[in-house]
């Protein structure tokens, strides 16, 4: 089963037939090409909220006008909704980003001497790119209608929190002992 997960996060990251964190020096590289997809993913939703919030404004908020100089409240909460997933997403891609990078000596011993951390870490780091692919998708499929939709903002929400605690477990398992 590990073999076939090392396998499935070697073709998501595209790498082809080279062991993920098969070799000693491949340590940094492979952390970086997961934490290099996952951002990805995440710059693409950030792009999508973007899109999303130029295009309700434009159809949703209407020009000022003598008659009613104010734009409807309910249309302006729903575009600082949709600006609040945008600086949530952001947050999470710095996050992931800024992430430190693992102690390579400090983490190639470990996962050497336990093939089940490795396995772990591996199952990581398909649950953290799968993630970062999920808040793209529903980040993407968000139309201005859904905007104003509480469930819709919801699911974003639960998605970008699934993908914190992916990367908090782990950055935990490859932090170094104290």
């Amino acid at each position: 089963m590990a073999e076939d997960a090392a396998s499935r996060l070697a073709h998501m990251l595209g790498i082809g037939d080279i062991a993920v964190y098969g070799q000693r020096a491949r340590v940094r590289q492979d952390d970086l090409l997961v934490r290099s997809q996952a951002s990805d993913a995440l710059g693409r939703a950030s792009s999508a909220l973007r899109d999303l919030a130029a295009r309700y404004h434009e159809e949703r908020i209407p020009p000022s006008s003598r008659e009613h100089p104010f734009p409807p409240q309910e249309a302006l909460a729903a575009l600082r909704s949709i600006e609040q997933r945008q600086r949530a997403v952001q947050d999470a891609e710095v996050q992931l980003r800024s992430a430190p990078f693992p102690a390579e000596d400090f983490v190639w011993e470990r996962l050497r001497s336990a093939e089940l951390q490795l396995d772990l870490l591996i199952s990581l780091d398909i649950a953290l790119i799968e993630r970062a692919h999920e808040v793209e998708r529903l980040c993407g499929e968000l139309s201005p209608g859904d905007a104003e939709s509480p469930a819709a903002v919801q699911a974003i929400d639960t998605a970008v929190s699934a993908l914190r605690a992916s990367l908090r477990e782990r950055t935990a398992l490859l932090a170094p002992p104290i």
